[in-house]
């Protein structure tokens, strides 16, 4: 099994020019910009085009929209 791990994207994740393929993508943590619901659906609108079987997504200390409204997020 390959993990590729990844954080501190701060909503740049579509600026980084390449994801090494494996099986599990972990973003650990501050994977949001301002922490909005818009910045979660465009995280999850990203992470839909991997070809990781398996992703987790882990909040971090910018990502207040998965606290403040996590039955949204």
């Amino acid at each position: 099994m390959k993990l590729v791990c990844i954080s501190d994207t701060h909503s740049l994740h579509r600026r980084i020019p390449e994801i090494p393929d494996g099986d599990v993508l972990n973003h650990a943590g501050d994977c949001l910009g301002q922490g909005t619901l818009e910045n979660i659906e465009d995280l999850n609108d990203w992470l839909g085009t991997l070809p990781h079987r398996h992703k987790i997504v882990i909040a971090g200390n910018h990502d207040w929209a998965f606290q403040e409204t996590p039955e949204q997020a």
